[in-house]
């Protein structure tokens, strides 16, 4: 499952508006609660964000959605994207 670590405080709307410039419009981004957005692209490419906070590190777990196959395939493709846009846009913490 792809993580990113962010040194400072972010709020699930925060890291839902910085997935939207990052990505563009072809991509969904909607918010569910104080720690979970959810990212479609098309009917078939789906991924889930899990924000923890730690002090001032928030921590985003990205995992494929979907169906067996269809999680195996998002958790290679989307997940890795939204991740990667995570980090661009709002700064990753060195790994440990």
């Amino acid at each position: 499952m792809p993580r990113a670590a962010i040194s400072k405080a972010i709020t699930p709307e925060q890291a839902a508006d910085a997935l939207r410039e990052q990505l563009g419009s072809g991509y969904k981004i909607t918010s569910h609660g104080r720690d979970s957005l959810t990212v479609k692209h098309g009917s078939l490419a789906l991924a889930r964000v899990h924000l923890r906070q730690d002090g001032t590190v928030t921590t985003f777990h990205v995992h494929g959605g979907g169906l067996i196959i269809g999680r195996i395939v998002n958790g290679l493709g989307i997940a890795r994207t939204v991740t990667a846009a995570l980090k661009e846009s709002l700064g990753s913490e060195p790994a440990n």
